[in-house]
């Protein structure tokens, strides 16, 4: 393949000697310094042909190697390339390019949620019915709400956080270290979003989310409101806490003639068809950022409120447009 790619590149300096290596590049859609280093080697040789280099080893890697890294890889796919070198005393090199030239890439696991066998028999019934009888019916906007948990120390929210240095004692401990207290001030943070890219206000307390705090908080203050705003139909989507599906609430629901899903469409555990989730992490990822602590509940909401500015109704409805689509993309990888 290289003494190919060699050959073609000559072939046409040859045709278009006048041309520079920026323009072969372009059309022959190589790197310009590829092209270059070929030119000016064929100009000093006037050959394509490479001569064999002194104390180089010539063909493939050592076969049993090549055996052992490809046995141990089907085994275990976790292990990186430097377990592997380690494992078998070889250079990290040598791993990556066998592994390399076997096609074997190496790929970022995914979170999967973690079901419980009832969990697992209801999920295939729900998100079908969820799917036939809600998102390719309803014609109007869905509404998802959910509730979180946000440290009142931002820079104790969990993630990665960085700092550059030209050695790693080089900077402040207060730069180097976070600082985590076993048991954190935390808020509970309770809002919801719609497929049209609104979001309703934001309800911050720190205490545990009841039925009755639920409906009065949320559902009659915020929610109700929210959805008697719009001039067309709303479907509310709850999460599948106990409050949110409790008999107070329920009739609630009845009361006010709420449209929501019910408990037998919604399924459970499942993390990729509520986009709330996503947007959770991109607002503590952006708290995080600022580094602030707050002292109560009016300090906690001001900031959300500041964050959530930041989340533009564009964003929001790219989040919610990805609903009815991963529904059927998993209903699909499930009858496969």
């Amino acid at each position: 393949m290289e003494a190919e790619r060699r050959e073609k590149i000559v072939h046409n300096y040859l045709e278009n000697p006048l041309w520079s290596a920026s323009r072969l590049a372009k059309k022959l859609k190589f790197p310009r310094n590829t092209v270059w280093r070929v030119i000016k080697r064929y100009k000093e040789i006037l050959t394509t042909i490479r001569k064999p280099q002194a104390n180089r080893r010539s063909g493939t890697v050592d076969q049993n190697l090549r055996s052992k890294i490809l046995k141990t890889i089907k085994g275990n796919p976790n292990l990186s390339d430097r377990d592997l070198a380690r494992k078998f005393g070889a250079t990290h090199s040598t791993v990556r390019r066998t592994r390399l030239r076997e096609g074997i890439k190496s790929y970022r696991a995914s979170k999967q949620s973690n079901r419980t066998i009832k969990q697992n028999s209801l999920i295939k019934t729900r998100a079908r019915k969820l799917y036939d009888q809600v998102l390719t019916k309803f014609d109007g906007c869905l509404l998802m709400d959910d509730e979180t948990y946000v440290k009142a120390d931002f820079g104790q929210i969990p993630g990665q956080t960085f700092y550059l240095a030209t050695g790693r004692g080089d900077v402040p401990a207060k730069f180097k270290f976070v600082f985590a207290d076993k048991f954190a001030r935390k808020f509970m943070i309770w809002q919801g979003i719609c497929s049209c890219g609104k979001k309703t206000k934001v309800f911050v307390t720190n205490k545990t989310m009841t039925s009755e705090l639920y409906q009065k908080e949320c559902l009659q203050k915020r929610i109700l409101p929210f959805i008697r705003s719009h001039d067309h139909p709303v479907m509310f989507w709850p999460d599948l806490a106990s409050c949110h599906y409790s008999k107070v609430v329920r009739e609630w629901y009845a009361e006010k003639g709420v449209l929501f899903v019910p408990k037998n469409l919604n399924p459970p555990n499942c993390p990729q068809f509520r986009p709330i989730e996503k947007y959770w992490a991109i607002m503590k990822r952006r708290l995080k950022a600022k580094g602030k602590v707050v002292k109560d509940i009016n300090q906690m909401t001001t900031w959300w409120n500041k964050i959530a500015k930041t989340m533009d109704e564009e964003d929001v409805r790219r989040l919610m447009s990805r609903v009815k689509g991963k529904n059927r993309e998993f209903l699909r990888n499930r009858e496969e």
